[in-house]
C-alpha cells in the first residue's frame, strides 16, 4: 500500500467518523473522491492540536460566510452526527452573520430547518431575556474589555474614528447581543470568529481577534489551527494569508 492508499484511508475514517458518505463520485471526475478523502479529511481534518468539534465550528463558520449552501447542509448534518446540538449550530450562523450580513443568517438558517426536518428533528425554541438598550450598551463595553484588553478602544473603536457612529451599532448588538446569547461559549464563539475572518479575508480584523481569542481560552496552535481548518472550504489562499497575520501578531 502506497502512502496516499494510507492517506486516503486515513481520510476516509475521519469522514466516516462524521458521518459523511462519498460526496463525489468517479461519475462527477475521476479521482475526485479519493482527492477529497487525502487532502479534505486525511490532512486538514485528521491534523493534531484542535479537537474535532471545534474543527466542525471552523468549518460551519467558513461555509456560513462562503455561502457553500449544498456543502453548508452536509456539515450541519455531519455536526449533528457528532452531537452538536441545533441551537449550538444557530448560534454558529448569527454570530457569523454580523460579519457577513443579515442575508447569509437567513440563508444558513434555512439550511438547518431543512436539514432538521428531513431527519424528524424539532426545531430549537429557547425563551430569550432581552436587554433595553441601555444595557446592552453596558454589556457590549464589558464584553470588548473582556476579549480585547486595552485594545478594545483602539482603531475604528476610537470615539474619533469616522466609524464611531456605524460601531456604536456594533457595540449594542454584536458585543452587547450576540456575543451575550446562550447556548455557545466565548472560546466558542472566538473560534466562529477566527475561522470568519479567515474565509472573508478581512486582515484588520484578523489582526484584532486573532490575539485576542488567546483572552478566552485558545491557545496558539489551536488558533493556528482553526485557521488551517478553513482551507478546503474558503481557500488555501486564505488560510495562508491569516496564517501569516497570526504569526505576526501572535506570541511566538
Amino acid at each position: 500500500m502506497t502512502a496516499r492508499e494510507d492517506l486516503r484511508r486515513a481520510g476516509a475514517a475521519v469522514r466516516a467518523q462524521l458521518g459523511l458518505g462519498e460526496r463525489a463520485t468517479d461519475e462527477l471526475m475521476p479521482g475526485l473522491p479519493g482527492l477529497i478523502d487525502e487532502v479534505v479529511f486525511g490532512r486538514v481534518w485528521a491534523r493534531p492540536g484542535l479537537a474535532l468539534d471545534d474543527r466542525m465550528l471552523a468549518t460551519l463558520s467558513a461555509l456560513t460566510c462562503t455561502q457553500r449552501l449544498p456543502q453548508l447542509g452536509h456539515f450541519v448534518g455531519a455536526a449533528l452526527h457528532i452531537d452538536m446540538s441545533p441551537r449550538l449550530i444557530q448560534e454558529v450562523m448569527l454570530h457569523c452573520t454580523m460579519y457577513t450580513g443579515f442575508p447569509t443568517v437567513l440563508n444558513s438558517l434555512e439550511v438547518v430547518r431543512t436539514v432538521l426536518s428531513d431527519r424528524g428533528m424539532p426545531q430549537p425554541k429557547e425563551d430569550l431575556t432581552e436587554a433595553d438598550l441601555d444595557e446592552l450598551l453596558i454589556m457590549g463595553r464589558q464584553m470588548m474589555q473582556t476579549l480585547h484588553g486595552e485594545r478594545s478602544e483602539g482603531g475604528y473603536a476610537a470615539p474619533d474614528s469616522a466609524a464611531s457612529g456605524l460601531y456604536s451599532t456594533a457595540i449594542d448588538f454584536l458585543y452587547g447581543e450576540v456575543w451575550n446569547r446562550p447556548g455557545i461559549s466565548l472560546r466558542q464563539r472566538m473560534i466562529c470568529s477566527v475561522a470568519a475572518f479567515t474565509a472573508t479575508g478581512l486582515e484588520s480584523q484578523q489582526r484584532k481577534f486573532f490575539p485576542s481569542a488567546l483572552n478566552v481560552g485558545l491557545s496558539r496552535t489551536e488558533i493556528l489551527e482553526a485557521i488551517a481548518q478553513t482551507g478546503p472550504y474558503s481557500g488555501f489562499p486564505q488560510a495562508f494569508n491569516a496564517l501569516a497575520v497570526a504569526e505576526d501578531v501572535l506570541p511566538a
